[in-house]
């Protein structure tokens, strides 16, 4: 059931915004986008919905803020840490993307609905962005050349993933172990094929596996 959060009486317009916005996360973790109303959130945050508008202007971009945030969200759970392999990033990375998924479906969800207008879409796209250049430079920093075709194959890998992993959702076919290995076995074989040089691969594999 939702909960009123406490609201001071004075608060700085950032902390406002920010008190608003977790109300907000709050509902999406069992409610669809669509749902997250502002008279929700005004209820769950304790504030009037008047000051939701004074904040955000319209429910439109109220929501558009919360996707924001939920995005953000995301790539702060995916982001690779430079101390570890290529390999220890690529598995800590399907790990933690699996995990916040399967956790918050509906949050996730909502960042990759394409039937939402531009705004949405353009989000959509600017998460997939963040996370393929991360692998790219991974992949740059083992030596590899970047070509057109590995770039598209990272890019293609990330959709398959999302694909699967939503898939999975809906109908869980084996365990979460299992999906795990499944989209991280996969990013090796769609990458050997977007390299297209057998020669080197048994070097590359060993340069991603040693850390920095």
């Amino acid at each position: 059931m939702p909960r009123r959060s406490a609201s001071p009486s004075r608060m700085l317009p950032t902390e406002r915004q920010a008190q608003i916005l977790a109300a907000a996360r709050r509902i999406l973790e069992y409610r669809p986008i669509d749902e997250v109303s502002v008279d929700a959130v005004a209820t769950e945050a304790g504030v009037s919905p008047g000051l939701l508008f004074h904040y955000f202007g319209s429910q439109r971009k109220f929501r558009h803020a919360v996707l924001t945030m939920a995005a953000e969200e995301l790539l702060d759970h995916v982001r690779p840490d430079p101390a570890l392999s290529l390999s220890e990033q690529l598995r800590g990375g399907v790990v933690t993307f699996v995990d916040y998924v399967t956790r918050f479906p509906t949050i996730y969800q909502a960042v990759v609905s394409l039937n939402r207008g531009a705004d949405v879409t353009t989000l959509h796209s600017s998460v997939r962005r963040a996370i393929a250049a991360w692998i790219i430079e991974g992949v740059e920093s083992v030596g590899v050349e970047v070509t057109g075709p590995l770039r598209l194959t990272v890019s293609g890998w990330l959709a398959y993933m999302e694909e699967v992993v939503l898939g999975w959702i809906k109908e869980p076919l084996g365990s979460k172990d299992e999906l795990i290995d499944l989209c991280e076995r996969s990013f090796y074989q769609l990458a050997r094929a977007g390299l297209d040089d057998e020669e080197r691969w048994p070097v590359i594999l060993e340069r991603m596996s040693a850390r920095p």
